[in-house]
C-alpha cells in the first residue's frame, strides 16, 4: 500500500509541493483545476520535471480531474466541455504514468439526492463515461469513481458496467453518516485509491486525522489492512491541504501502523505459547 497526500500541502505551486513531499510519501495526488481565467495546470516542461522527481524517489502520482466539470449534465455542451477537459488532462499527464485518475461522477445537487431527475442524470453519466473510454486506450481500471455525497449504490451499476475502479473516500462516508463498515465491505475489493481525512462533529472534513474520530479511523485502517491480503496495490491518500494537518496525520498513521504490528506480534506470541 502506497501512502500519499495532496499537492497542496505548502502554500506554493505543484512543483515545489512535489519537491517537498517526494522524500516523505509514496504517492502525490495532483489536484488540478481549470476555471475561467485561472488554472494550475503544469506546463509540459514542469511535467518532465515531475517525472524526473518521481523516478528519483520511486514516487507515483494520482491525478484528480478538475472538480468544475459535470459529466451528468443534461446539457450536451456541458458534457462536451467535460470530455474535452478530461482529454486535455490525460494528454498532459500521460508521461507521468499515473497510478490512477480520480473521477467525480458529479451530482447536480449536494446531498443524498444527486439530482431532481436521477434517471436522466445517470443516463448522461453513462454517455460521458462511454465517450471517455472510447477516446482513450487506458484500461478502465485507471479511472477511479469517487464516493461523494450521494449513496454510491446509485452509480454502482454504471461503475460495474464500465469496469471502473473506485476511490473510497471514507471521510465522505463519515460526513454523510453512511454505514462505513458496509461501504468497506462492498467497495474495498474494487477500490484502487482511498482518501482518508478527519471529520469533526460540525461536520467539517479534510481535517487532520487528529481531529477526527479515532475509533472510526482505526476501524477503517483495520478493514483496509485486512483487504490488502488480496495482493492488490492501492494508494492511501491523506487528503488534507496544509502542512500541519499533513504532518500530524502522517504521525498518527505511523502510530496506528505500529500499534497494529504490536497486536499481530501479540497474537502470534499467544499462538506459540
Amino acid at each position: 500500500m502506497r501512502i500519499g497526500t495532496t499537492s497542496y500541502i505548502l502554500p506554493d505551486d505543484i512543483l515545489n509541493n512535489v519537491r517537498y513531499l517526494a522524500p516523505l510519501v509514496d504517492d502525490i495526488e495532483l489536484v488540478l483545476f481549470e476555471s475561467e481565467g485561472e488554472d494550475n495546470l503544469p506546463t509540459r516542461s514542469v511535467v518532465q520535471t515531475l517525472k524526473a522527481i518521481a523516478q528519483e524517489h520511486s514516487l507515483t502520482y494520482t491525478v484528480h480531474f478538475p472538480l468544475d466539470v459535470y459529466p451528468g449534465s443534461t446539457d450536451k455542451g456541458v458534457r462536451q466541455k467535460t470530455l474535452d477537459t478530461y482529454l486535455k488532462i490525460l494528454d498532459l499527464t500521460q508521461n507521468l504514468d499515473p497510478f490512477g485518475y480520480i473521477l467525480h461522477l458529479t451530482p447536480d445537487l449536494y446531498g443524498k439526492e444527486p439530482s431532481q431527475d436521477v434517471p436522466a442524470w445517470l443516463s448522461c453519466l453513462d454517455e460521458s463515461v462511454t465517450r471517455l473510454l472510447e477516446k482513450t486506450s487506458l484500461d478502465s481500471q485507471m479511472f477511479c469513481a469517487e464516493t461523494l455525497s450521494y449513496p454510491f449504490e446509485l452509480v454502482q451499476p454504471l461503475v460495474d458496467k464500465h469496469t471502473l475502479a473506485v476511490t473510497l473516500d471514507i471521510g465522505h462516508v463519515w460526513m454523510m453518516d453512511y454505514d462505513a463498515e458496509a461501504s468497506c465491505s462492498s467497495l474495498l475489493s474494487t477500490t484502487r485509491v482511498c482518501h482518508l481525512h478527519g471529520v469533526d462533529a460540525q461536520p467539517q472534513d479534510h481535517l487532520s486525522l487528529c481531529k477526527g474520530n479515532s475509533l472510526l479511523i482505526e476501524r477503517f485502517l483495520s478493514s483496509l489492512v485486512a483487504q490488502q491480503e488480496d495482493g492488490k496495490e492501492r494508494v492511501l491518500t491523506l487528503e488534507v491541504f496544509n502542512q500541519q494537518d499533513f504532518l500530524t496525520s502522517l504521525s498518527l498513521l505511523r502510530q496506528s501502523r505500529a500499534m497494529m504490528l504490536r497486536r499481530e506480534e501479540s497474537k502470534l506470541w499467544q499462538q506459540l505459547i
